[in-house]
């Protein structure tokens, strides 16, 4: 593999580097530039309503079937055939993925341009810690380790979501590598204990429960309880009344079963209704990302049914199917329990330890793991995933789900009459015509007609029509900075970047990058437009530690001599830790507002180990006029994209690099493009030996020819090696070739 990467010029480093220098540490907030944006996609919309589903196919050994047309499909709604009006084959984390399933909630497809520049993948992984043990807990965190060191690509989105909250604010969609493995390390045992009746060995399960409860196993679970419990409460044969004393004892005792019977039940329905209410508000709130999203399922299991007294558990798990296929959201569900799970370790001793002693108890729990199963296949199974029983290697499981599902088909149909409109679930079913060798996974159906939100909506639009309700601009800006999806109306960018300034204080430069072809200016095009623009940081609890707000205004010959966008920077200095900045803008002619977010992580320089800054794309020295300071600024890449025919430029600073007796640094530098996980360049390694008028701070930088690149999105990886303190660190950072 050939390197693609040459060094910058000596005299150039050095006129940029001082550049950068003087604008991260003295630039004023306001500085602006005009970048130009590449043209937004055509789209057509089609206008009629349609159902669309997504479909994989599969071969006998597992692979994904390409090439299939849409007469070799056969679609059933509700027994009766159907014309496919829609069909296309698409390729997981595309941006053409993206434009068909924009909006989940409303059957109207998206018909845009092809394009070939990848969104990528949107993954979560839903980790039921109120049915994890200790044990499963600790598989789980190992898959998601595993994933994220060496199956998560720089473009996917994945969030790692607790049902009992426990990561708090770090459960959001991103693609830092990062804030994932600080979300995961806020993971820990919750495991819970329904409890009823019972000392000692005597405990009772809730599946045992269900079966007294249900009066199943012709009554001889709940003959076995009596028997303890009349065992730990027998009255001395002396007695006179010893039979009438035993009878009244079977009596209370089969009466005190029967209700911790029932009370393990509720309380195990209640948590697992808990858990359900965190579920659906995912899958809900996943309706608005873009594209089909994929969701791992991670548990120990649970009842499906709780019995007649519990909290209806099948009607919920219903609506989260439901909700899950509208949002386009196929579950794969793991049982961390692994292998063995027909006799599964009880950590917590909530089984009876019966052995053999009792083959009535002993035949009742054989059926106790598949009955906790039963939930998560229907899960899996319903929204055309699959679930992973009895084996300990999730990761492998995982980065076989990822592959099989980076290609599938997507179809769509019309109702065809008023009747099918009205709320009903409607069963789906595809084949493949004269291929009764290929398997075909999809949702089993869909819930007709519209949503319970939809509905709400509409009714308060009816109430009030002609009560449109304009909020303030404050409000507008505010509610945008609280929302966790950002809002596309204005078109508007976010980049982050920390130096480390000279007073040794972490300064965080937040860029903003507003479209001006998406800016009004007024009915005669050639006023100036207005920008309110806001931003708030938040630390990792969610809690302000910085913000910002201020107004641009925008000359109308920017918006009309090129696709350009007007770039504010804001400087922030910030202690180590993790941050999200959450951006919005809001053009005060149309109304419009866009709104961005990203996660960054500050490092503490004050461990005295080998740190890098952030990676800086594409830094351009901007002209100052006579008027001005004649201090050069530098203006970084906000859309980190660039042409194949512009080379890629970067600068970085190392930290507390070790020196030797003479004040000289060794280090080796080495650079690397990665597409999909895949390296695709590299550079030789270069060696830095250099002394520099700041030892603390060490510049590098490098120019790399983007020609040999195909159009598509990269991550660019900086590694930097101490040979004196035998140490490296790592840099990583997205672009686009356009």
């Amino acid at each position: 593999m050939g390197s693609i990467f040459q060094l910058f010029r000596p005299t150039r480093l050095a006129t940029l580097i001082s550049a950068i220098a003087l604008t991260v540490f003295f630039a004023q907030p306001s500085t602006a530039q005009q970048r130009q944006n590449p043209p937004a996609d055509d789209v057509l919309r089609v206008n009629t309503e349609l159902v669309q589903t997504a479909i994989s196919v599969f071969d006998k050994e597992g692979h994904f079937v390409d090439g299939l047309s849409r007469d070799q499909f056969q679609l059933l709604v509700d027994g009766k055939p159907r014309p496919i009006s829609f069909f296309e084959r698409v390729t997981a984390g595309s941006l053409r993925e993206a434009q068909i399933n924009s909006r989940p909630n409303d059957p109207t497809i998206a018909v845009p341009v092809p394009s070939a520049s990848p969104r990528g993948r949107t993954i979560v992984f839903f980790v039921d810690d109120m049915h994890l043990s200790p044990d499963s807990l600790n598989r789980t965190r190992q898959m998601l380790r595993e994933f994220l060191n060496h199956q998560m690509s720089g473009s996917d989105s994945v969030a790692i979501v607790s049902a009992s909250g426990q990561i708090g604010f770090l459960q959001q969609f991103t693609n830092n590598r990062q804030v994932l493995d600080a979300a995961l390390t806020r993971l820990s045992p919750r495991q819970y204990d329904a409890r009823g009746f019972g000392t000692g060995s005597t405990r009772m399960t809730e599946y045992l429960a269900l079966n007294i409860e249900t009066e199943k196993s012709d009554n001889r679970i709940l003959g076995f309880y009596i028997g303890e419990c009349m065992k730990q409460n027998m009255p001395s044969k002396r007695s006179a009344a010893y039979s009438t004393l035993v009878a009244a004892l079977r009596a209370t005792c089969e009466t005190d079963v029967k209700t911790s019977a029932r009370a393990v039940l509720m309380q195990a329905a209640q948590i697992t209704q808990n858990m359900y209410e965190s579920l659906e508000s995912l899958m809900r709130s996943s309706a608005r990302a873009p594209g089909r999203k994929l969701a791992f399922f991670v548990s120990d299991g649970f009842l499906m049914d709780a019995g007649p007294h519990a909290a209806g558990l099948r009607d919920k798990l219903d609506r989260i199917i439901d909700a899950a296929t509208r949002a386009g959201v196929v579950i794969y569900t793991i049982d961390a329990r692994g292998l063995g799970t027909s006799a599964v370790i009880d950590a917590a001793n909530t089984r009876p330890m019966t052995g053999s002693a009792d083959p009535a108890v002993a035949t009742a729990q054989i059926g106790e793991v598949a009955a906790t199963q039963d939930a998560m296949n229907a899960l899996a199974g319903d929204t055309g995933g699959r679930a992973l029983r009895n084996t300990n290697y999730f990761d492998r499981w995982v980065g076989k789900v990822l592959d099989e599902t980076s290609n599938y088909y997507v179809i769509a149909w019309r109702p065809e009459t008023e009747a099918e409109r009205i709320p009903k679930f409607r069963h789906v079913q595809v084949s493949i015509v004269n291929r009764p060798e290929l398997s075909v996974r999809a949702p089993r159906g869909y819930v007709d007609g519209p949503s319970a939100s939809q509905l709400a909506e509409a009714n308060a639009k009816q109430r009030s029509p002609d009560k449109p309700v304009n909020k303030p601009a404050e409000t507008e800006l505010r509610d945008a900075l609280a929302d966790y999806y950002p809002s596309h109306s204005l078109p508007t960018l976010l980049s982050l970047a920390y130096l480390n300034t000279p007073k040794n204080e972490m300064l965080l430069t937040s860029s903003i990058q507003i479209s001006t072809a998406g800016l009004s200016y007024g009915d005669d095009g050639k006023q100036k437009a207005t920008v309110r623009l806001a931003g708030v940081i938040l630390n990792d609890k969610g809690k302000i530690a910085g913000s910002f707000k201020n107004q641009l205004n925008v000359d109308s010959r920017a918006g009309q001599t090129e696709r350009g966008g007007v770039i504010y920077n804001e400087h922030t200095p910030l202690a180590p830790g993790i941050y999200q900045v959450r951006v919005a803008a809001r053009d005060e002619n149309s109304g419009n507002v866009g709104s961005a977010m990203q996660w960054i992580v500050i490092p503490d320089l004050g461990t005295r180990q080998l740190r890098l800054s952030s990676v800086l794309l594409g830094g351009k020295v901007l002209e100052t006029s006579a008027s001005q300071d004649a201090t050069p600024q530098v203006q970084f890449s906000v859309d980190h994209r660039f042409a194949q025919s512009s080379p890629l430029s970067y600068w970085i600073f190392v930290y507390n690099a070790k020196h030797d007796a003479s004040g000289t640094p060794n280090l080796i530098v080495k650079s690397e493009i990665r597409h999909d996980g895949q390296l695709v360049a590299t550079t030789p390694a270069r060696t830095i030996k250099n002394g520099s008028p700041d030892p603390d701070r060490i510049p590098f930088a490098e120019q790399i020819p983007l020609a040999n690149l195909a159009r598509g999105r990269y991550e660019l990886v900086v590694t930097i090696t101490d040979n004196i303190g035998v140490t490296s660190a790592t840099q990583t950072i997205d672009f686009e070739v356009g």
